[in-house]
């Protein structure tokens, strides 16, 4: 297949490197900090440029899914999602999924997993509070 003649792809390539790199002055560089206390670890994001609205914390499997995306609505077409970052935490089988907090403050979004013994397993969506 010659990348060339699908004029579709292309354009939807270009589109993506374009808006990566013009909205919120590019693609940012998140950095990530985890420090373990004595009733859980602290999960510290730093993510200049991405607005509360666009990250996600997902629970699944013993596992912390956070990521954040850029919704695009084009004119014509169904509303695309751009993906900015995502990292995946393991963690431990004595992590209190039932308890996990994440509240978003000056561009940092803080994680805490708190140790206990309520651990079902089932995905589950963390909610983002904003202060």
């Amino acid at each position: 297949m010659n990348l060339l003649n699908n004029k579709l792809l292309l354009r939807n390539l270009l589109f993506q490197g374009d808006q990566l790199n013009t909205l919120s002055g590019g693609v940012t560089q998140v950095t990530m900090d985890v420090k373990n206390q004595e009733n859980g670890s602290l999960i510290n994001i730093h993510a200049p440029g991405i607005s509360a609205e666009s990250l996600k914390v997902i629970y699944e499997k013993n596992a912390l899914h956070i990521y954040a995306t850029l919704n695009y609505q084009n004119n014509d077409k169904a509303p695309a999602l751009i993906p900015i970052f995502y990292r995946k935490l393991d963690l431990p089988t004595f992590a209190d999924n039932n308890a996990i907090e994440a509240q978003y403050h000056e561009n940092k979004l803080e994680v805490f997993v708190p140790i206990g013994s309520s651990n079902t397993g089932n995905k589950k969506e963390i909610e983002i509070k904003q202060i």
